[in-house]
């Protein structure tokens, strides 16, 4: 992971160009998190990023989702099943408040419940600028609730 970070990121080898990468089922975890991150936010080519079940764990989404504050070029991340729980969506829904360029995200299996789902959807209201306009939260714990706040928030702006 450390070299595939540094070749996303700043070197003096030049720029990157790969648009699309897929790491899925890579046992990243929250090591490799802490290589990959910084690399996301220098990142300038990135337009996809698939880090499906690479067992990130909180603290591996909580880095990548610092570092995605900074990246300007990212429009689709996949965080399928990385046991991201609660505060990982609360790290989510902050990058949102601010990323603007992230269009779609998929969070599905990762028993982020109602209130980190709530922590989503609060960051991507705040962010006056955000081009989010797809979200897959399946298997997550979300009861009825949960989902219909989501829509009467972001498909009707219903405030609550």
């Amino acid at each position: 992971m450390e070299l595939m970070a540094y070749a996303l990121g700043e070197n003096p080898m030049g720029t990157c160009n790969i648009k699309y990468l897929n790491l899925r089922k890579c046992p990243i975890n929250k090591e490799g998190a802490k290589f990959l991150a910084p690399a996301l936010a220098f990142n300038k080519s990135l337009v996809h990023l698939d880090l499906s079940s690479c067992k990130l764990g909180v603290s591996g989404v909580m880095r990548i989702s610092e570092a995605m504050k900074e990246n300007k070029t990212m429009k689709s991340m996949n965080f399928y099943r990385n046991i991201l729980d609660v505060d990982g969506a609360r790290a989510i829904g902050k990058m949102l408040e601010v990323n603007k360029t992230l269009e779609f995200l998929d969070i599905g299996h990762n028993r982020i419940r109602e209130t980190g789902l709530k922590a989503i959807v609060d960051g991507i209201e705040k962010n006056a600028g955000s081009k989010m306009n797809q979200i897959s939260v399946c298997a997550n714990f979300i009861n009825d609730d949960g989902l219909n706040m989501m829509f009467d928030r972001l498909v009707f702006g219903k405030k609550q």
